[in-house]
This record gives C-alpha cells, sequence and structure tokens, in this order.
C-alpha cells in the first residue's frame, strides 16, 4: 500500500495501511507481544497466541522491511520491541532453536508445536542484524529437512514428530537459506541448497512439474502446485546459486515481499 500511494501520489493506501498497524501495535500486551487473530469490528484477540508462524508471522516482516523501504523510524521502533519481546519470551532460553507459541499476556507456553511458515524468520533476523541468532534458530528447520527430506507442515517438539504430514513447496525455509548465504558466504549454506534441490528433484518432480508432498514420512504426494513455489520457492534457490544476479550488486534499500517480489527503491 505504501508503494502504492508513491506511485499514484494518492495517500489513502498507504495512510489506511499505516492505521491499521497502529490499531494492532496499540492492541498488543504488556509484554509487546501481538496475538494470532485479531476482530478489527469487536477490536479484541480472539486467539491470543503469539508466535513467529502462520497468522501473524507477516506482521514482523513488513515491520521492518517498512523501515528499509521507506525510512521510518516509527517502523524500526515498533519492531525492536516486537522483537526483543520475542527473544524474552517465545524463544528457548538452552539453545535459541526454537521459538515457542506463547500468550501474549502471560508469556506462558501454550503449544508444543513450529510450523512450517515459521522457518523465514531466520532470514528476517539476518535482515535485523542479529545473524547469529539466525543461525541457532535455522538449525531446527534444517534437522527437520535434513530428516525428512522435505518439511512438515506442523512439527511437535516434544514429540519429535509431525503433527501435520503434508509439505506444500513452501519457501519459508530456502529464503532463510538464502539469506544467511547473503550474510555468511558460508558454503554450508550451498550445500544445504543443493540437498534441498536434489530432494525436490528426486521426490516432487513430475512429468509436468512439480507438486505437493502429501506425507513426509510416506512421500507420497499431492496434485497441486501454489504459486507461490514460482514466486518464492524456486526464485529463492535460484538466486542462492546465481552469485553474478544483478540484485546482489544493488546497494541500496530493495527488499523482496512476503510473496518473493522485488520492491526497488522509488527514488536514489
Amino acid at each position: 500500500f505504501g508503494t502504492l500511494s508513491r506511485l499514484t501520489n494518492e495517500t489513502i493506501f498507504e495512510d489506511i495501511a499505516r492505521l491499521a498497524l497502529s490499531e494492532m501495535w496499540t492492541a498488543r500486551s504488556k509484554r509487546n507481544l501481538l496475538g494470532n487473530d485479531y476482530d478489527m469490528e469487536q477490536e479484541k484477540w480472539i486467539h491470543p497466541t503469539s508466535s513467529i508462524g502462520a497468522g501473524v508471522d507477516s506482521i514482523f516482516e513488513y515491520m521492518f522491511k517498512s523501515y528499509v523501504y521507506f525510512g521510518g523510524h516509527e517502523y524500526l521502533q515498533t519492531f525492536e520491541a516486537a522483537y526483543g519481546a520475542l527473544l524474552q519470551y517465545s524463544r528457548d532460553t538452552t539453545g535459541g532453536y526454537a521459538f515457542y507459541n506463547i500468550h501474549m499476556r502471560s508469556g506462558e507456553v501454550v503449544s508444543s508445536w513450529v510450523d512450517s511458515l515459521s522457518a523465514f524468520f531466520p532470514g528476517l533476523m539476518v535482515l535485523a542484524g542479529d545473524v547469529d541468532g539466525a543461525e541457532s534458530a535455522y538449525m531446527l528447520y534444517y534437522h527437520m529437512w535434513n530428516r525428512f527430506r522435505a518439511l512438515p507442515e506442523r512439527f511437535n517438539l516434544f514429540a519429535r514428530e509431525p503433527d501435520i504430514f503434508y509439505y506444500l513447496l513452501r519457501p519459508e525455509f530456502i529464503e532463510s537459506t538464502y539469506y544467511l548465504y547473503r550474510a555468511t558466504q558460508d558454503p554450508f549454506y550451498l550445500d544445504v541448497g543443493e540437498m534441498i534441490l536434489t530432494d525436490l528433484n528426486a521426490l516432487m518432480r513430475t512429468s509436468c512439474g512439480f507438486t505437493a508432498m502429501h506425507d513426509v514420512l510416506t512421500h507420497t504426494l499431492e496434485e497441486r502446485m501454489d504459486s507461490f513455489v514460482l514466486s518464492e520457492t524456486f526464485k529463492y534457490l535460484y538466486l542462492l546459486f546465481d552469485e553474478d544476479n544483478p540484485l546482489h550488486k544493488l546497494d541500496n534499500s530493495f527488499v523482496f515481499t512476503t510473496e518473493g517480489h522485488v520492491l526497488l527503491p522509488l527514488s536514489p
């Protein structure tokens, strides 16, 4: 919406987006935690579970990327407060590998699973400058992929088994792999990329494209390929190995949207 306002010189789009973010942030808990599902009409949280996964993941991404792209320090201040709360209450205290689902008001753990969408978060940590933290958080998803040759939609950390078994060719783990390689130049992440590419070709390639995996235990397949596979999954894989890509030579504040589209700066 902010980009649309700048392209059209109509401020209403960005104004509404700013208002929505402001309303959500005003409704945060005293611990600076956000819930998962907010009823805008009743102005209350329906699901007060705070996490980095489905339902709430994109707000953290856009808080920080709005600062990078537009330069508004209020975006950075909001992100830093929200990020600090996640590190304090959601991240495990032993090694920083997992972020638990917690109650936004008490900070207590409410469920023992992580979902595949949360695999984006190490990449966001890289953008925020927390590379060491990102490397620790990344390893949880790496070990899951290494075990299943895919990423289950939901994994139970206590049972150490999937709760939801399908893999929809989601890009989030690959996205974090890309960001960590760009930040560290560690060839480990190229090896991970090769592992992912090998598994996609061996297990999920069909005669007319690629398809989602129905069960990561049996490697049975579905008959679907979502649009994000092309816009994100394969894009980040390609960029991981394309050292000479023009994007890697830019010295400006471009960003990828949550759907992997490149937004170049609107002015020098």
